[in-house]
Protein backbone atom coordinates (compact mmCIF):
# COMPACT_ATOMS: atom_id res chain seq x y z
CA UNK A 1 0.00 0.00 0.00
CA UNK A 2 1.36 3.23 -0.75
CA UNK A 3 0.40 4.66 2.93
CA UNK A 4 2.67 1.51 4.40
CA UNK A 5 5.89 3.19 1.60
CA UNK A 6 5.58 6.65 2.52
CA UNK A 7 5.18 5.88 6.60
CA UNK A 8 7.97 3.65 6.45
CA UNK A 9 9.84 6.41 4.28
CA UNK A 10 9.03 8.81 7.12
CA UNK A 11 6.41 10.81 6.18
CA UNK A 12 3.83 12.11 8.01
CA UNK A 13 6.30 12.88 11.06
CA UNK A 14 3.79 15.34 13.15
CA UNK A 15 3.19 14.80 16.68
CA UNK A 16 -0.26 13.15 17.62
CA UNK A 17 0.61 12.80 21.26
CA UNK A 18 0.12 15.45 23.88
CA UNK A 19 3.14 17.54 23.91
CA UNK A 20 5.68 18.12 26.94
CA UNK A 21 4.07 21.77 27.89
CA UNK A 22 0.43 20.19 27.45
CA UNK A 23 0.90 17.40 29.81
CA UNK A 24 2.41 20.04 32.39
CA UNK A 25 -0.35 22.45 32.54
CA UNK A 26 -2.93 19.60 32.89
CA UNK A 27 -0.89 18.60 35.72
CA UNK A 28 -0.53 21.77 37.55
CA UNK A 29 -4.49 22.60 36.84
CA UNK A 30 -5.28 18.93 38.62
CA UNK A 31 -3.41 19.22 41.33
CA UNK A 32 -4.57 22.82 42.02
CA UNK A 33 -6.57 22.72 45.12
CA UNK A 34 -9.40 25.22 44.59
CA UNK A 35 -11.33 24.07 48.06
CA UNK A 36 -11.15 27.33 50.08
CA UNK A 37 -11.89 29.67 47.08
CA UNK A 38 -15.30 27.49 46.33
CA UNK A 39 -15.79 26.95 49.68
CA UNK A 40 -15.68 31.30 49.85
CA UNK A 41 -17.31 31.52 46.88
CA UNK A 42 -20.31 29.16 48.32
CA UNK A 43 -20.85 31.15 50.90
CA UNK A 44 -21.04 34.49 48.94
CA UNK A 45 -23.34 32.84 46.88
CA UNK A 46 -25.60 32.13 50.06
CA UNK A 47 -25.64 34.88 51.06
CA UNK A 48 -26.30 36.61 47.83
CA UNK A 49 -29.67 34.35 47.57
CA UNK A 50 -30.82 35.69 51.18
CA UNK A 51 -29.67 39.40 50.16
CA UNK A 52 -31.78 39.04 47.04
CA UNK A 53 -34.68 37.57 48.32
CA UNK A 54 -35.09 40.41 50.82
CA UNK A 55 -33.58 43.58 49.32
CA UNK A 56 -36.99 45.58 49.28
CA UNK A 57 -36.88 45.35 53.42
CA UNK A 58 -33.50 45.58 54.37
CA UNK A 59 -32.57 48.32 57.15
CA UNK A 60 -29.04 48.73 57.25
CA UNK A 61 -29.28 49.71 52.62
CA UNK A 62 -30.31 53.31 52.15
CA UNK A 63 -32.53 53.56 49.35
CA UNK A 64 -34.00 56.93 49.17
CA UNK A 65 -33.34 60.26 50.92
CA UNK A 66 -35.32 63.64 51.42
CA UNK A 67 -33.72 67.32 52.73
CA UNK A 68 -34.96 68.73 55.74
CA UNK A 69 -38.27 70.97 55.82
CA UNK A 70 -37.68 71.59 58.97
CA UNK A 71 -34.25 72.96 58.87
CA UNK A 72 -35.45 74.75 55.79
CA UNK A 73 -38.38 76.56 57.74
CA UNK A 74 -35.94 77.26 60.82
CA UNK A 75 -33.46 78.59 58.32
CA UNK A 76 -36.17 80.38 56.38
CA UNK A 77 -37.74 81.87 59.70
CA UNK A 78 -34.74 82.93 61.74
CA UNK A 79 -33.17 84.69 58.25
CA UNK A 80 -36.00 87.09 58.26
CA UNK A 81 -36.70 87.86 61.57
CA UNK A 82 -33.15 88.59 62.12
CA UNK A 83 -33.67 91.13 59.42
CA UNK A 84 -36.91 92.86 60.60
CA UNK A 85 -35.07 93.11 63.79
CA UNK A 86 -32.73 95.60 62.10
CA UNK A 87 -34.82 97.09 59.46
CA UNK A 88 -37.55 98.38 61.69
CA UNK A 89 -35.45 100.46 64.58
CA UNK A 90 -33.41 101.67 61.25
CA UNK A 91 -36.83 103.13 59.75
CA UNK A 92 -38.51 104.18 62.75
CA UNK A 93 -35.59 106.44 63.51
CA UNK A 94 -35.52 107.54 60.09
CA UNK A 95 -39.22 108.16 60.12
CA UNK A 96 -38.92 110.46 63.39
CA UNK A 97 -35.77 112.34 61.63
CA UNK A 98 -37.69 112.83 58.97
CA UNK A 99 -40.99 114.21 60.36
CA UNK A 100 -38.92 116.63 62.72
CA UNK A 101 -37.44 118.12 59.44
CA UNK A 102 -40.54 118.38 57.71
CA UNK A 103 -41.94 120.31 60.70
CA UNK A 104 -39.07 122.70 60.90
CA UNK A 105 -39.30 122.87 56.73
CA UNK A 106 -42.84 124.54 57.87
CA UNK A 107 -44.96 121.66 56.18
CA UNK A 108 -48.19 120.58 58.01
CA UNK A 109 -49.01 116.88 58.36
CA UNK A 110 -51.76 117.07 55.96
CA UNK A 111 -49.87 119.13 53.39
CA UNK A 112 -48.64 116.80 49.63
CA UNK A 113 -44.91 117.55 50.08
CA UNK A 114 -45.56 116.11 53.67
CA UNK A 115 -47.45 113.24 52.53
CA UNK A 116 -45.03 112.74 49.47
CA UNK A 117 -41.68 112.51 52.09
CA UNK A 118 -43.36 109.96 54.10
CA UNK A 119 -45.07 107.88 50.98
CA UNK A 120 -41.09 107.61 49.96
CA UNK A 121 -39.92 106.79 53.51
CA UNK A 122 -43.08 104.13 53.28
CA UNK A 123 -42.32 102.85 49.94
CA UNK A 124 -38.40 101.77 50.65
CA UNK A 125 -39.46 100.23 54.01
CA UNK A 126 -41.66 97.93 52.16
CA UNK A 127 -39.11 97.10 49.59
CA UNK A 128 -36.20 96.30 52.27
CA UNK A 129 -39.19 94.13 53.98
CA UNK A 130 -39.70 92.49 50.70
CA UNK A 131 -36.41 92.10 50.08
CA UNK A 132 -35.52 90.32 53.57
CA UNK A 133 -38.46 87.70 52.69
CA UNK A 134 -36.88 86.69 49.29
CA UNK A 135 -33.32 86.56 51.08
CA UNK A 136 -34.82 84.21 53.79
CA UNK A 137 -36.86 82.14 51.33
CA UNK A 138 -33.66 81.73 49.57
CA UNK A 139 -31.75 81.13 52.83
CA UNK A 140 -34.49 78.32 53.22
CA UNK A 141 -33.81 76.57 50.26
CA UNK A 142 -30.01 76.32 50.64
CA UNK A 143 -30.36 74.81 54.00
CA UNK A 144 -32.87 72.06 52.61
CA UNK A 145 -30.05 71.53 49.77
CA UNK A 146 -27.53 70.69 52.43
CA UNK A 147 -29.38 68.75 54.54
CA UNK A 148 -29.59 66.87 51.45
CA UNK A 149 -26.38 66.67 50.77
CA UNK A 150 -25.40 65.80 53.82
CA UNK A 151 -28.28 62.93 53.59
CA UNK A 152 -26.82 61.41 50.36
CA UNK A 153 -23.27 61.50 51.91
CA UNK A 154 -24.20 59.64 55.27
CA UNK A 155 -26.65 57.05 53.19
CA UNK A 156 -23.33 56.82 50.71
CA UNK A 157 -20.90 56.00 53.77
CA UNK A 158 -23.24 53.43 55.19
CA UNK A 159 -23.85 51.28 51.81
CA UNK A 160 -20.31 51.70 50.92
CA UNK A 161 -19.41 50.39 54.67
CA UNK A 162 -21.74 47.90 54.02
CA UNK A 163 -20.35 46.82 51.00
CA UNK A 164 -16.51 46.74 52.58
CA UNK A 165 -16.50 43.15 53.10
CA UNK A 166 -18.13 41.89 50.21
CA UNK A 167 -15.47 44.40 48.47
CA UNK A 168 -12.62 42.65 50.42
CA UNK A 169 -13.49 39.19 49.63
CA UNK A 170 -13.65 39.70 45.94
CA UNK A 171 -10.02 41.41 46.00
CA UNK A 172 -8.88 38.53 47.97
CA UNK A 173 -10.52 36.35 45.21
CA UNK A 174 -9.15 37.84 42.00
CA UNK A 175 -6.36 35.95 41.90
CA UNK A 176 -7.64 32.70 43.02
CA UNK A 177 -9.02 29.97 40.57
CA UNK A 178 -12.51 28.43 41.10
CA UNK A 179 -13.19 24.47 40.49
CA UNK A 180 -15.23 25.92 37.59
CA UNK A 181 -12.71 28.01 36.66
CA UNK A 182 -9.76 24.88 37.07
CA UNK A 183 -12.23 23.06 34.52
CA UNK A 184 -12.98 25.25 31.70
CA UNK A 185 -8.97 25.89 31.61
CA UNK A 186 -8.42 22.00 31.13
CA UNK A 187 -10.80 22.14 29.03
CA UNK A 188 -9.28 24.90 26.53
CA UNK A 189 -6.14 22.93 26.97
CA UNK A 190 -7.54 19.28 25.75
CA UNK A 191 -9.23 21.04 23.41
CA UNK A 192 -6.47 22.88 21.60
CA UNK A 193 -4.71 19.34 21.84
CA UNK A 194 -7.12 17.44 20.55
CA UNK A 195 -7.71 19.45 17.61
CA UNK A 196 -3.39 19.58 16.94
CA UNK A 197 -3.91 16.04 17.48
CA UNK A 198 -6.56 15.58 15.04
CA UNK A 199 -5.38 17.48 12.15
CA UNK A 200 -1.49 16.18 12.65
CA UNK A 201 -2.74 12.94 12.14
CA UNK A 202 -4.82 13.52 8.92
CA UNK A 203 -1.93 15.61 7.77
CA UNK A 204 0.08 12.64 8.59
CA UNK A 205 -1.96 10.13 6.51
CA UNK A 206 -2.28 12.37 3.84
CA UNK A 207 1.35 13.58 3.86
CA UNK A 208 1.89 9.35 3.83
CA UNK A 209 -0.52 8.48 1.16
CA UNK A 210 0.47 10.71 -1.02
CA UNK A 211 4.71 10.36 -0.80
CA UNK A 212 3.84 6.68 -1.19
CA UNK A 213 2.15 7.29 -4.15
CA UNK A 214 4.96 9.43 -5.64
CA UNK A 215 7.51 6.61 -4.97
CA UNK A 216 5.38 4.17 -6.50
CA UNK A 217 4.67 6.16 -9.71
CA UNK A 218 7.82 8.28 -10.28
CA UNK A 219 10.84 6.71 -8.88
CA UNK A 220 10.77 2.99 -7.48
CA UNK A 221 8.52 1.60 -10.31
CA UNK A 222 11.27 2.10 -13.00
CA UNK A 223 14.31 1.09 -10.02
CA UNK A 224 15.45 -2.56 -10.66
CA UNK A 225 15.35 -4.57 -7.89
CA UNK A 226 17.41 -7.24 -9.12
CA UNK A 227 19.44 -8.71 -6.01
CA UNK A 228 22.35 -9.18 -8.09
CA UNK A 229 22.71 -5.38 -9.23
CA UNK A 230 22.59 -4.73 -5.24
CA UNK A 231 25.64 -4.37 -2.91
CA UNK A 232 25.62 -2.94 0.54
CA UNK A 233 22.23 -4.70 1.60
CA UNK A 234 20.82 -4.34 4.97
CA UNK A 235 17.49 -5.45 5.91
CA UNK A 236 15.75 -2.15 7.46
CA UNK A 237 11.80 -2.82 7.91
CA UNK A 238 8.91 -4.27 6.43
CA UNK A 239 5.39 -3.34 4.67
CA UNK A 240 2.38 -4.38 5.89
CA UNK A 241 2.23 -7.09 4.13
CA UNK A 242 4.87 -8.80 5.38
CA UNK A 243 7.96 -7.56 2.75
CA UNK A 244 11.34 -7.06 3.69
CA UNK A 245 12.63 -3.06 3.40
CA UNK A 246 16.31 -3.10 2.40
CA UNK A 247 18.89 -0.18 2.11
CA UNK A 248 21.35 -0.61 -0.23
CA UNK A 249 23.46 0.53 -3.32
CA UNK A 250 23.64 -0.07 -6.60
CA UNK A 251 26.86 -2.09 -8.00
CA UNK A 252 28.88 0.70 -8.84
CA UNK A 253 27.05 3.47 -7.15
CA UNK A 254 27.37 5.31 -4.22
CA UNK A 255 24.12 6.45 -3.45
CA UNK A 256 21.92 4.61 -0.84
CA UNK A 257 18.92 3.72 -1.92
CA UNK A 258 15.38 1.91 -0.32
CA UNK A 259 13.41 -0.62 -1.70
CA UNK A 260 12.54 -4.08 -2.49
CA UNK A 261 14.26 -7.12 -3.18
CA UNK A 262 12.47 -8.67 -6.53
CA UNK A 263 13.81 -11.94 -5.53
CA UNK A 264 11.19 -11.37 -2.27
CA UNK A 265 8.60 -10.01 -4.09
CA UNK A 266 8.74 -13.01 -6.81
CA UNK A 267 8.14 -15.54 -3.52
CA UNK A 268 4.76 -13.59 -2.50
CA UNK A 269 3.96 -11.84 -5.29
CA UNK A 270 4.65 -12.99 -8.68
CA UNK A 271 2.79 -10.83 -10.74
CA UNK A 272 4.50 -8.06 -9.09
CA UNK A 273 7.90 -8.74 -10.65
CA UNK A 274 9.36 -9.18 -14.41
CA UNK A 275 12.05 -9.20 -16.44
CA UNK A 276 13.09 -6.25 -18.42
CA UNK A 277 14.71 -6.70 -21.91
CA UNK A 278 18.44 -6.63 -20.00
CA UNK A 279 17.44 -9.70 -18.56
CA UNK A 280 17.11 -8.23 -14.98
CA UNK A 281 14.23 -8.35 -12.21
CA UNK A 282 12.14 -4.82 -11.74
CA UNK A 283 9.37 -4.94 -9.81
CA UNK A 284 5.42 -3.20 -9.97
CA UNK A 285 5.71 -1.65 -6.23
CA UNK A 286 1.63 -0.94 -7.36
CA UNK A 287 1.69 -4.36 -6.75
CA UNK A 288 3.87 -5.51 -4.70
CA UNK A 289 2.91 -3.20 -1.64
CA UNK A 290 -0.82 -4.37 -2.02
Amino acid sequence: MSKSIGKFLGAGSASTSPYGSEKSILRYLNNYDTSQTDAANANMAAQANILSSNLSNRPDYIYSVSGSDEAAKRVENATYQNAINKITPQFEAQRQALESRLQNQGLSVGSAAYQNAMSNLYTQQNNAYQQAAFDSISAGQNAYANSLNNQISAANFQNNARNLPITEIMNLLQNSKSGYDVNMDKYAVRNKMDARISKNTTDNTNAQQDLGWNVINYGMRTLFSDAELKENIIEVGRLYNGLKVYLYTYKGETTPQIGLLAQDVATQNPQAVYIDDSGFFKVNYALACQ
